[in-house]
């Protein structure tokens, strides 16, 4: 299968499902990251220029931790609007990616840019196979399947679906710290509840969380987008 994971910033990708595409990965699956944004407003020092670059080649090494193609559609960080352009812009991306498996962000989550990208996501799923609608990769005869990873810190999410990452969490965590742009900026911009703090490691704790929930060390939590067109009679994450 060709597995598309879709995150609104560089490093949502990482923290939320690393784990489960590094299963896909060791199983011999296509996977593709991609961001909507390219987080250009992520440096308290550094242009947004400057640290649109830096955060894109931290995307990238990211992804090469399990072979994948990471791509930016390059709206700007926290200024992203849906229009025509941004729909299309979607559409050719999945079809370049030929993606059968999307995961992305749950619907409801505290970012803008989480809510919309999941929002156009979702949107554009069933039009992917429509040939009127031209874009420079072309139609393929699939609706994708939808998983939607947690919100940041998991806040009124109950997952549907578990991803056993136990024997991946050390890749997740290694793809996660690639992102060393991130703890700065999340240390200067959050003082009160960052400062001299490794965010990242949340996400060992998220992952630690889930495990204990069903029952294994670590562990992903997803909700299947279960729409019409997108349920099937059997599991499709590893």
């Amino acid at each position: 299968m060709n597995i598309l994971a879709i995150g609104a910033h560089p490093d949502d990708i990482e923290t939320s499902c690393g784990g489960t595409l590094a299963k896909y990965a060791k199983m011999g699956h296509k996977v593709f990251t991609a961001t909507a944004t390219n987080g250009n407003i992520g440096s308290s020092t550094l242009s947004m220029e400057e640290i649109a670059a830096i955060r894109k080649e931290e995307a990238r090494r990211a992804a090469a931790h399990i072979g994948a193609e990471y791509i930016c559609l390059d709206y700007d960080d926290e200024m992203f609007f849906e229009d025509k352009a941004a729909r299309l812009a979607f559409i050719d991306l999945v079809r370049y990616c030929k993606a059968d498996v999307i995961l992305t962000h749950n619907p409801e989550d505290y970012n803008p840019d989480h809510e919309l990208t999941s929002k156009i996501v979702n949107d554009i799923a069933v039009m992917i196979p429509i040939e009127k609608i031209h874009t420079k990769s072309p139609a393929y005869d699939k609706i994708p399947i939808i998983a939607y990873f947690e919100p940041v810190n998991g806040l009124g999410f109950v997952p549907t679906e578990y991803v056993d990452i136990t024997d991946t969490i050390d890749i997740k965590m290694a793809m996660c710290r690639e992102h060393k742009s991130q703890v700065s900026w999340m240390q200067d911009n959050y003082k009160d509840t960052m400062a001299d703090k490794d965010f990242f490691d949340d996400y060992r704790t998220i992952a630690r969380y889930r495990g204990i929930q069903c029952g294994v060390e670590f562990a992903e939590g997803f909700r299947m987008a279960n729409d019409a067109y997108r349920v099937v009679p059997r599991r499709i994450l590893p």
